[in-house]
């Protein structure tokens, strides 16, 4: 079984609006005597990760829910 697109679509899109909240508060928190850089780098950094593991996720719950889905149409047969 695989997520529909539109699904997929808002996952990564919540993920990306919030990991951006979060590198941008980042950035002002860690802010030195460049800020806009840091700003940019730990938005960045913080999307790449997130987005990332946001995509190992949904792939591995369709990889378990089409196993699960295959264990029991064997137990019913």
């Amino acid at each position: 079984m695989e997520f529909s697109k539109k699904t997929k679509i808002i996952f990564y899109t919540l993920v990306l609006i919030f990991s951006t909240y979060i590198g941008y508060i980042l950035g002002n928190a860690f802010c030195t005597n460049n800020c806009f850089l840091s700003v940019l780098s730990n938005v960045l950094l913080t999307n790449l990760i997130t987005l990332s593991g946001v995509y190992v996720l949904i792939n591995l719950s369709e990889k378990s829910i089409t196993e699960w889905n295959e264990e029991h149409q064997d137990e019913e047969e």
